[in-house]
């Protein structure tokens, strides 16, 4: 009987260090988190990584710290794109190149504002001095789970410190009020670039506009070139849905004004 009360404790007990639902926040302080960004800076400087690159070689751990210690990143807006290809982002990299700590400041205030929790917290408490119990409590009240509320309310006061946003003394900070405007960073899966990368790293190719221009050229062969202003005597269909590339769309709009198609 013991032995199946035992069996069923083991299942029903949640894994040791798994996680434990509320509020999300960063879990490495934000001097630490600066520390990780630069050597992601280096370590990304000719392009992403996979996560298989990055967490060993920036985070020192290929596990679940090293995937705690980059979501913390991610958190700061230090780190973007995907677990298949990692980059530091341009906020991490221009703290990296700040070349003195005025420009920095703003910069790691930024960075700190980027985490929505502490965002709120300071928002709640800034131009006021306030015990780190208070600032447990605040956290408990924006769901942080119970127990990681005080780990929570510890990395909030030496992050904030370290940001220039307060001084610490003792087991209370100063808040100062920042005038830090927030614009946060694009979610892992909607980051965007300039152009699309195919699996061999280049640009990839435009096929549809390709298509496009030489259907062009057919349908005008034989026929005088449209005076400018004037509008090419040709009928075109173009097949519009849901699932039609907006950036190629305007792509092929743009190249037929250009002949006078439209």
């Amino acid at each position: 009987m013991a032995e199946a009360e035992k069996a069923s404790a083991k299942k029903t007990s949640p894994p040791k260090g798994g996680r434990k639902g509320g509020t999300g926040y960063p879990k490495v302080k934000l001097e630490q988190a600066v520390a990780y960004a630069k050597k992601l800076v280096g370590k990304t400087h000719t392009g992403p990584q996979p996560a298989l690159t990055i967490l060993p070689g920036v985070f020192g751990s290929a596990t679940t710290t090293g995937k705690i210690r980059a979501s913390a990143l991610k958190q700061y807006g230090l780190l973007s794109g995907t677990s298949s290809a990692y980059k530091a982002s341009q906020l991490a990299k221009d703290i990296d190149a700040a070349p003195d700590a005025g420009t920095r400041s703003p910069l790691l205030q930024q960075a700190f504002r980027n985490s929505k929790l502490f965002s709120q917290i300071l928002d709640t408490y800034q131009g006021d001095t306030v015990t780190k119990g208070k600032i447990e409590q605040r956290a408990k009240g924006l769901e942080v789970h119970t127990d990681s509320a005080e780990d929570c309310a510890q990395i909030f006061m030496d992050s904030a410190a370290f940001a220039g946003l307060g001084t610490v003394t003792g087991d209370s900070i100063s808040l100062i009020k920042s005038e830090v405007t927030v614009v946060p960073p694009l979610p892992a899966d909607e980051d965007t670039d300039d152009f699309d990368i195919d699996e061999n790293g280049g640009e990839s190719e435009e096929p549809a506009d390709a298509e496009v221009a030489g259907n062009q050229d057919q349908n005008n062969a034989g026929k005088p070139a449209a005076k400018s202003g004037q509008k090419a005597n040709v009928n075109l269909n173009l097949t519009v849905d849901s699932t039609t590339d907006p950036e190629k769309l305007e792509k092929q709009l743009k190249l037929l004004r250009q002949f006078g198609m439209l």
